[in-house]
């Protein structure tokens, strides 16, 4: 029996995380481009093993998340660990970022992002290609959002108060003792193993989570319920940015009835960024009425930024999926919603800014009037006749016209005979087909 020893596997590939050190710098135009030649952004396939990929990935993202920090910290926020008064480094802790004068703060906005993207990352395609640093990151929201008057007191010019700011961390909540520092699930798999033919890292639960803070939901309650009542003054309202599944794990957060009357007092404004939670699901009505009063939506689409799609009740001239409970709006951004979020940022902010001059308490969604339509599917004013459900040009085609489904067949797929026989409508057709084929075989 032949084996090989521990030792005599390979070692696992290791890159710094530096910035300079891995080949990349970051230029006059704030983009990472390669040492080497800087007509080039970050090369990912640099062996044809894919380890060494991954691992110099991992190194990227660590040097790219300290160029982000270190502008973050620049900008007067804080680096705050969870549980909240951890001194052991070395005991599992979650950092999030927070105004470091945010006790004097009267409007403070937290920033819920991506379950996938480390702290202060908002899209990698942004921040390492086309766009640059602080597009891809929270540098560019926290930038913006420090411009603006908290009250309707304040004025815009440099004399006004800006908001505090609260930049959440639901993405690293997986805890590495070996690193002693926090990973998300995706990043998880560029972390260090002993050997370079290791299946990969094996998480046991508990032991390597964080106390209070194991996922997003726990970490959006911990946000709420220990770190504003500890850090934010309590007179202090709050305006809540959420993108993506981070916006879905908040809005199960708020639908419930304790939670809604311990928070409705305190919030001023929702901005749900690529979200997708339904409002037929939401339980809450006081939250529902939230939702259609003081809360937005920005979801992908070729649009221009800003284009009116919905209403709160969702618009049927669409096939995109609409009924949020809130106006919904064109975010600029056409595919991706991790870019999202910097692509409708100079949209939100404006809408950010009107509800701070409103005054705490005053704002309200004002009568939009919607002409977003699909082409075919109509749109403008309602005429009073009942519409066609969007989806149904679909259900009702042929099969061979039907978009591919992982859900089985639908009804209008078959035609039954009443007597529990019957076969597709379509059945004929395709045996023809085959035998076609089956006269071009040969079978041995």
């Amino acid at each position: 029996m032949f084996y090989r020893t521990w030792d005599g596997l390979p070692e696992d590939p290791s890159f710094p995380s530096d910035l300079e050190k891995l080949g990349y710098f970051v230029n006059e135009s704030d983009e990472i481009r390669s040492l080497e030649d800087e007509k080039y952004y970050f090369k990912f396939f640099i062996n044809k093993n894919q380890r060494y990929n991954d691992r110099q990935r991992f190194a990227m993202n660590e040097a790219v998340e300290k160029v982000v920090h270190q502008r973050l910290e620049a900008l007067g926020l804080k680096k705050t660990l969870l549980p909240l008064g951890t001194t052991d480094t070395s005991q599992p802790h979650l950092p999030v970022f927070v105004s470091s004068n945010i006790k004097d703060k009267s409007r403070v906005v937290v920033v819920i992002g991506e379950t996938y993207q480390d702290l202060g990352i908002l899209a990698h395609r942004v921040l390492g290609g086309p766009g640059g640093v602080d597009n891809g990151s929270m540098v560019s929201v926290v930038k913006t959002l420090q411009a603006q008057p908290s009250s309707p007191t304040d004025s815009d010019d440099h004399d006004a108060s800006p908001p505090g700011i609260v930049l959440a961390n639901t993405g690293q909540t997986v805890w590495s003792p070996a690193l002693r520092r926090t990973l998300t699930l995706v990043g998880s798999g560029g972390a260090p193993m002993p050997s370079a033919v290791h299946a990969g890292p094996r998480w046991d639960g508990e032991r390597e989570r964080v106390p209070g803070n194991g996922d997003a939901r726990e970490h959006i309650a911990y946000v709420f319920e220990q770190v504003v009542p500890a850090l934010v003054g309590a007179g202090a309202g709050l305006d809540v940015i959420a993108v993506g599944d981070g916006a879905d794990a908040l809005e199960q957060y708020l639908d419930w009835p304790v939670t809604w009357a311990r928070l409705a007092g305190r919030l001023n404004c929702l901005a749900i960024v690529g979200g997708y939670h339904a409002a037929d699901d939401i339980k809450c009505s006081a939250f529902r009425e939230f939702l259609r009063e003081k809360a937005r939506a920005y979801a992908t689409s070729s649009d221009p930024l800003g284009t009116p799609i919905s209403g709160p009740d969702g618009n049927a001239n669409t096939t995109a999926f609409t009924r949020l409970g809130c106006p919904l709006f064109s975010g600029g951004e056409p595919h991706y919603v991790e870019a999202l979020l910097s692509a409708c940022l100079p949209h939100l902010a404006g809408w950010l800014a009107e509800v701070a001059r409103a005054g705490r308490g005053n704002y309200a969604n004002p009568a939009m009037a919607v002409m977003y339509a699909d082409p075919g599917l109509g749109g403008g004013d309602d005429d009073g006749e009942e519409e066609e459900d969007p989806w149904s040009k679909y259900t009702s085609a042929p099969v061979r016209e039907q978009s591919p489904t992982d859900f089985g067949a639908g009804p209008a797929t078959e035609v039954w005979d009443g007597q529990g026989g019957g076969k597709r409508e379509d059945e004929d057709e395709d045996d023809e087909i085959i035998r076609e084929l089956e006269k071009g075989l040969i079978f041995h």
